[in-house]
């Protein structure tokens, strides 16, 4: 039982930029929220890409 404990810990998850709408996947807690290479503004979750997938 131990080895399925911290299995589900990474959660991936789809950003994107609300002003030019790019789109990016990143790992949550392992990475912060990132920047937008264009904008530079702080990108915000669209959407997470592990649930119901347990």
């Amino acid at each position: 039982m131990g080895v399925l404990k911290d299995r589900y810990k990474r959660e991936a998850v789809e950003v994107h930029c609300v002003q030019c709408k790019r789109s990016q996947i990143i790992y949550l807690p392992e990475e912060e929220i990132p920047l937008c290479p264009l904008c530079r503004k702080r990108m915000v979750i669209k959407e997470n890409l592990t649930e119901g997938k347990y």
